[in-house]
Formats: C-alpha cells, sequence, structure tokens
C-alpha cells in the first residue's frame, strides 16, 4: 500500500498498461480521500466483538469505556457534537470538548474511535490512539513515542489540564510539537479537558491554543458542557 499511494507518474512518455492505469487511478483516489499507509480502507464490514475489544485496547482505549460504548452510550450533548465532528472536513482537524467530570466527553470522545475502527476489519488498528494526558507528560522526546503521536490518523488526548506540569516546561513543549505536527498535516484530533477556553489559554499558551482554533470555522471547535454528572 505504500508503494501504491507514493506512486509518481514516471511513466509518463512510456507505454502504460491497463493495470498501470488502474493502480494511478486508485492512488489517486487514496490521495484524495486520506488514506494512509498505517489507517487501514474502510471496507463497510464490521468486525466481531471481540476483534473490536481487542484493537480499541491495543489503542490504549480503557475497558470500562470500551463496555459502554458497547453496551449503547447515552446521546449526551458531547456525543452530538462529536457525531458532527466525524462529518467535518479535514480542515475542522481538531476538537475540544471541555466540562466537569461525569459529563460524557471522554465517552463521546472514545466513540470517534470505535466507530472508525468497528468498520476496519481488513487489518484493525494496533497502534495507540488514545493517551491520557498523564501518559503524554510521560513520554519522552528521545524515544518514538512521540512520532507516532504525531502520524496516527486519529487520535484522543483524555484529561488534558491534569497532568503535572513540570518548571522547566517540558510538558508544554512536547505538546506544542505534537498539535503542530497534527495541525499541518490535518490529523484528526480529540481533547478533552476540564478547563475553559481561558484557562486553556493560560496553560498551554497561545500557540497551542491559535493552532487548534483554526479548525474551528470549518467544523472543529472548543465546545464546553455544564450537563449535570452521568455518574450521579
Amino acid at each position: 500500500m505504500g508503494t501504491v499511494l507514493g506512486v509518481k507518474s514516471s511513466v509518463r512518455g512510456q507505454k502504460v498498461s491497463e493495470i498501470e492505469r488502474k493502480v494511478m487511478a486508485f492512488a489517486e483516489v487514496a490521495k484524495q480521500k486520506g488514506w494512509s499507509c498505517d489507517d487501514p480502507i474502510d471496507t463497510n464490514k464490521e468486525m466481531s466483538a471481540d476483534e473490536l475489544t481487542s484493537s480499541l485496547r491495543f489503542q490504549g482505549m480503557p475497558q470500562r469505556i470500551i463496555d459502554t460504548l458497547q453496551s449503547g452510550p447515552k446521546d449526551t450533548s458531547a456525543l452530538v457534537t462529536v457525531k458532527k465532528f466525524m462529518d467535518a472536513p479535514k480542515e475542522a482537524w481538531c476538537l475540544v470538548l471541555a466540562g466537569p467530570k461525569g459529563c460524557g466527553k471522554s465517552t463521546a470522545g472514545a466513540y470517534y474511535l470505535w466507530d472508525k475502527t468497528r468498520l476496519m476489519s481488513s487489518a484493525p488498528p494496533r497502534s495507540m490512539r488514545w493517551w491520557t494526558a498523564a501518559r503524554v507528560a510521560r513520554v519522552s522526546g528521545f524515544n518514538d513515542h512521540l512520532e507516532k503521536m504525531m502520524s496516527a490518523p486519529l487520535m484522543v488526548i483524555d484529561d488534558l489540564g491534569v497532568e503535572y506540569l513540570d518548571k522547566n516546561g517540558y510538558f508544554n513543549h512536547r505538546l506544542d510539537e505534537l498539535i503542530d505536527d497534527r495541525y499541518s498535516n490535518y490529523r484528526k484530533t480529540i481533547i478533552t479537558t476540564n478547563l475553559n477556553a481561558n484557562d486553556f489559554q493560560t496553560r498551554y499558551g497561545a500557540r497551542v491554543a491559535d493552532r487548534i482554533r483554526e479548525g474551528f470555522r470549518h467544523g472543529g471547535g472548543y465546545v464546553e458542557f455544564n450537563e449535570m454528572s452521568l455518574r450521579a
């Protein structure tokens, strides 16, 4: 697949076979749809419940959230927002779900990964796509985890705002690098946080806030919820 997606028209001036024409046409369609080598092509055939659970675990999703999704999540305001975001164009690359604990924002963010994964029966994802902020804070810039976070076609960062901020600003530097790369490559990203918009910008800086804000007019956004806790 990598060869197909990376193919260029180097056969100009040569006789092109029918098979080569089909390969070139497929590569163009794949490019337009934004498919990548680590993002399996949608087969419109759902995998089994066990296969789906296994893939979501590999992606880092907590079992409690997996169980909630499989039993049918409540149609909260956060979930409705995520469903709209799923149909937004690539320019709407980031959605921030903000609100108190228990309002359903984490489950809503997880729904995005769950829905995309369940149709990938040919090659379900086995890489990390669900990251808690605390786990992101433990990632060193000197290993390949940061590169994997940057290149994941879909990513959820859960509970941003509860992580420890080191005095030297290493976490903010890594977050800035991560957000900038995903912004630059239109990689869909959902962030959940308990911070309001002003506190978010104060904590992470104007550069991160501006990158996130860039996609708002296309369908992304910073959406704050004030619903009663679903855990009550």
